[in-house]
């Protein structure tokens, strides 16, 4: 019943049932296997995982529904579609969707459904030793954290590295002749963002073995030929003047004056000139002069007019040329340090046993290139043979490259019982909207030409034509204006893409669509009349019935966001966005996090303003806050909580500075009453910390440090269906719907590469090492010699398939009405910018005859009431917030059940509680103390004290160690010191004799250079204390005590 190897793409616009006829391609598949644990050689793999999550829940619905006796309507439609197209019949469906079913239930863990990162990442960790990993590698998300830690790393060595001090010295000195600010740090940040962004690779290759002097070598020849040509520049302008003298000819014999005013800036050193004015590009065609001069002076410049073109051309030449050798020194310095940036990376990664989830392609990649599939991935169990890969249009080249091996592997083969392999893609070029994180459109639509990578025969393409999401006239809408559109591109291909995109329309409504423009002079205006036009859409949608959580508005940008949010708060409509929904946003987070603060820093009067602020507008009810505030900004650390006392609030600082981070925060929240209701921000926060507790510095200084780190991140959970707005950014609204969408904001630019880089090849003549440099993106480059033409036409391509992808994807979000809201901007004349999507607003209003200068223009039926969506979830709310005193706190023992019972832990166990109780231990006396308190905390079991003190009196009783344990003995255990590097290090116990000093490390296992090392680090940094180092002595405690004297 299964066909041979199959390859089946799915063009799928928005709205197209993708989702459905993937689910039901997926079900067909293992309806159609004679064994009912297929599923396990399935692989489904998608964007998100929240896609993930849908895609898992719409197999099992699926089956569940196909699995039923007494099927609904709608299940009995399923369950005919399935039969229909798999030729099976409706009973044998419904007994092996039973069975599957159940075998998923009972086996969840082999049912793969999968983001692509997800599923790369178990291949890391099969393959860590084969890759040179960590086998217990963290995976770190917030790449931004490393790449600023690995700049601040490398600018901290100026000063101790020569040639690095050198290369950022002259860097500052660049940008402070520029009137530039002198920090460095953003520039290094931005080019080191290179290291983590797949589309950068192979350049960054050409680049990894280049040394800094390779650089300088380049950037002394680049400003020498800088200099050569504007001397060259300014004699050719020269030139150009003495030809017009031996003729005879004036400068205003010509028409305007426009060409030798042009040579006199370039005499003058003024190379700021452009290429695009009426007379330089009628250079060669039309005459010279005006009509009125003399005769004789028109058939002179006639005779000359060759001579002038080539005297321009030669001009625009070297022009051009400079401006590409300044381009190319702009980014010279900050891209010589790439190297030295990834070495400080490296080391980053190397110290916590990380890998950056940005290298999870480049690291399969190297390890896929030219190896069989089988190999890569045998540790997998060679278990796939149907792969189904949904929203291709946003895997990145090098993702796609890292699958074709495993993909061809199983079309290519025959499986066990006579099975073919089959491969299923679905998506969209028109949705691809992540090229700036390796996506590309065109990777899909080169498939869809039936170009693919396999060695079977050419694969099936299915174009899914019609539109269930959306009304009628919503549908009829997208498809005449992004028709309409499409000749704007100066892409064929992109532009064939929107002229051949049109839908059916599948939906009974009518629907509506509003395309409205607001007023505005400046960015400032425009962020305060957006919102406004919102509020009133907002507003008549109420009137006639719609609930808000129907309502979606959808922005590019957050600044957008906020901008609305805040207006319509405080016009008292609520919403939900990413935004409101942070829990840095929570007052009593903000506030919880001021009182830890002040923990640290009580001499700080802005944080005792903050925690005063908080309790006056939330807990406390004074007859005069001034006198209130004025009174209790004065007294200090405990004194300023002991007057609160007064008000019923009991708080200790030492209390809170001597527990765990995580009971300091529950010990804040019961001082100051926050207990009494549940707060869903305070339970995420509280969360948060507990996750946090258990990590190194997890005190309150080190908790504070993360939290700075992680709050923009941190987010809590809202159950669907709350009566508020939504409010989120187009990327983030992709693959939803919603009854009502208003897409406010709708006027950026059509195309624009103002904030592009590229990457070019130089020319030989320039440098025999730096083969590529990267430059900024600048019109100016189409008027350039070389490729730079075509890689800046081929940037604004992409740029405008992108601007309009962006587009397509917002106003097919909505179900049944649309509201656009762009600007009036038109010039003096009255016409529109072509390049802004206002201007192809209107163009298009213009070519249907809609135009009549008008604000608002309707499509549709306005009175048509959006059809209420079901706001009923099954979400249970905490009506309290539950903490428990320190008191009724259970002591739980931690270590005495796995200590000496595991000989794969006893070393790490042993190890760790022998360094924590001679932390403890000054004298012979504190032995015994030491260990009945260890007992009684749950360190170890009683049984086991003998042992332990036997191994310390033999450390304390042995000859070369006898006299730091005496009594009488100066010493400090487990203190800290930082080195000149900043670097914390701990001794684990000094002994102190006037001016010279004793370090003593204690260790288990076996002996390392490292330990050594390690100790001559703690008497370095003695050492720059002025003491005077006697002995350091390495103490290794195992079933001998031996001692090594360093």
């Amino acid at each position: 019943m299964r066909h041979p190897n199959t390859f089946k793409i799915y063009d799928a616009s928005a709205g197209s049932g993708k989702t459905y006829t993937l689910v039901k391609d997926y079900l067909i598949l293992l309806l159609s296997s004679p064994r009912t644990d297929s599923y396990k050689n399935i692989l489904a793999i998608t964007f998100t995982n929240k896609a993930v999550a849908e895609m898992k829940s719409r197999i099992i619905q699926g089956l569940h529904a196909l699995a039923e006796t007494k099927p609904s309507a709608g299940d009995q439609n399923f369950l005919t579609d399935i039969s229909e197209s798999s030729g099976i019949s409706t009973g044998e469906i419904q007994k092996r969707s039973r069975d599957i079913l159940k075998h998923i239930i009972h086996n969840y863990a082999a049912f793969e459904v999968s983001t692509i990162d997800g599923f790369t990442h178990r291949v890391l960790r099969t393959f860590a030793k084969d890759l040179g990993l960590p086998l217990n590698f963290e995976v770190e998300l917030r790449t931004d954290d490393v790449l600023n830690e690995a700049v601040d790393r490398l600018i901290s060595k100026a000063g101790k590295d020569k040639a690095i001090t050198g290369v950022l010295v002259n860097f500052v000195l660049s940008k402070t002749d520029e009137d530039k600010s002198w920090d460095i740090a953003r520039d290094l940040f931005a080019i080191a963002r290179l290291l983590t962004q797949e589309t950068n690779r192979a350049f960054l290759d050409l680049l990894k073995n280049k040394s800094l002097k390779d650089f300088q070598v380049l950037r002394k020849e680049v400003q020498k030929q800088q200099k050569d040509l504007e001397e060259s520049i300014k004699e050719h302008a020269d030139n150009f003047f003495e030809l017009l003298k031996e003729n005879g000819v004036d400068t205003d014999c010509f028409s305007g004056g426009y060409c030798p005013k042009f040579f006199l800036k370039l005499q003058k050193g003024d190379f700021n000139v452009g290429f695009s004015a009426g007379w330089q590009l009628n250079l060669a065609e039309k005459a010279l002069y005006p009509s009125k001069i003399a005769a004789d002076k028109k058939a002179v410049l006639d005779r000359l007019q060759q001579q002038i073109v080539d005297y321009y051309s030669e001009a625009k030449r070297r022009i051009t040329t400079l401006q590409f050798l300044e381009a190319i020194e702009k980014n010279l310095v900050p891209l010589s340090l790439l190297s030295a940036i990834q070495d400080q990376i490296e080391e980053i990664k190397k110290e916590n046993s990380m890998v950056l989830i940005s290298e999870f392609n480049a690291t399969i990649g190297k390890a896929v290139k030219d190896q069989p599939a089988p190999f890569i991935y045998e540790r997998l169990g060679d278990r796939y043979r149907h792969y189904f890969i949904d929203e291709f249009q946003d895997t990145s080249q090098l993702q796609w490259e890292n699958l074709i091996p495993l993909v061809d592997n199983t079309l290519s083969i025959e499986h066990p019982q006579g099975e073919h392999g089959s491969l299923t893609l679905v998506g969209d070029a028109k949705q691809s909207i992540y090229r700036w994180r390796g996506g590309k459109a065109e990777q899909f639509m080169q498939l869809c030409q039936k170009k693919h990578p396999f060695s079977i025969e050419e694969p099936q393409l299915v174009v899914l034509p019609n539109n269930f999401r959306s009304a009628k006239t919503i549908v009829d809408f997208n498809n005449d204006f992004f028709r309409f559109a499409a000749d704007c591109f100066l892409n064929e291909t992109h532009r064939n893409l929107f002229l051949n995109s049109g839908q059916g329309a599948v939906s009974k409504k009518e629907g509506y669509v509003n395309i409205s423009f607001i007023e505005a002079e400046n960015a400032s205006e425009e962020m305060e009349a957006y919102p406004v036009r919102v509020l009133e859409i907002i507003e008549a949608q109420k009137a006639k019935g719609c609930s808000l959580f129907n309502i979606c508005i959808l922005t590019r940008t957050r600044k957008e966001s906020m901008a609305v949010a805040n207006f319509l708060s405080e016009n008292g409509i609520p919403v939900i966005s990413a935004e409101s929904l942070l829990v840095s946003r929570s007052p009593k987070v903000t506030f919880i996090n001021a009182v830890l603060q002040y923990c640290i820093d009580a001499a700080d009067k802005g944080l005792k303003f903050e925690i005063l602020d908080y309790l006056l507008n939330h807990e406390l009810d004074v007859e005069n806050e001034f006198r209130f505030l004025h009174d209790h900004l004065q007294p200090e650390g405990q004194q300023f909580f002991e007057e609160l006392r007064a008000f019923g609030f009991e708080f200790s600082l030492e209390t809170a500075t001597s527990v765990s981070i995580y009971e300091a925060v529950e010990y804040i929240i019961r001082s100051f009453r926050m207990e009494a209701t549940s707060d869903a921000y305070l339970q995420f926060y509280l969360d948060f910390v507990y996750e946090n507790s258990n990590s190194e510095g997890a005190g309150i200084y080190g908790f504070l440090e993360q939290w700075d780190r992680k709050k923009e991140e941190l987010s809590i959970v809202v159950p669907q269906g709350e009566n508020a707005v939504q409010i989120m950014t187009i990327h983030k609204a992709k693959g939803l719907e919603f009854p009502v969408v208003i897409y406010p904001f709708v006027n950026g630019q059509v195309s624009d590469t103002s904030r592009e880089n590229f990457w070019i090849n130089l020319p030989e003549a320039l440098s025999a090492n730096v083969e590529v440099a990267y430059l900024r993106a600048a019109e100016k480059m189409k008027d350039w010699e070389g490729e730079a033409p075509q890689l800046y036409h081929e940037l604004t391509c992409n740029s405008q398939l992108d601007a309009l992808n962006v587009l397509y994807v917002a106003m097919t979000r909505p179900e049944q009405q649309l509201f656009v809201i762009s600007k009036m901007d038109l010039d003096k004349k009255g016409n529109e910018n072509t390049n802004r999507f206002s201007g192809l607003l209107i163009s298009y209003l213009r070519s249907i005859g809609r135009w009549n200068g008008g604000y608002e223009y309707h499509f549709g039926n306005p009175d048509e009431i959006p059809e209420e969506e079901s706001s009923s979830t099954n979400s249970l709310q905490q009506e309290k917030f539950y903490s428990s005193a320190t008191q009724k706190n259970v002591s739980i023992i931690t270590r005495s059940g796995l200590m000496w019972n595991s000989r794969q832990k006893e070393a790490i166990e042993k190890g760790q509680l022998i360094h924590d109780l001679f932390a403890q231990i000054n004298t012979r006396d504190d032995v015994n103390p030491v260990l009945e308190n260890a007992i009684n905390e749950g360190l170890f079991a009683s049984e086991e004290k003998d042992n332990l003190q036997k191994s310390i009196f033999e450390v304390i009783d042995h000859p070369e160690l006898k006299i730091y344990y005496s009594e009488g003995a100066k010493n400090l255990n487990e203190r800290d010191m930082i080195s000149e590097e900043g670097l914390l290090l701990r001794p684990d116990r000094l002994n102190f004799s006037g001016n010279t000093v004793s370090i003593i490390d204690y260790k288990t296992g076996a002996e390392n250079p490292k330990h050594r090392e390690q100790i001559q680090a703690y008497a370095d940094v003695l050492g720059g204390m002025n003491f005077s180092i006697e002995r350091k002595l390495l103490v290794y405690i195992n079933e001998n005590i031996t001692v090594r004297i360093v």
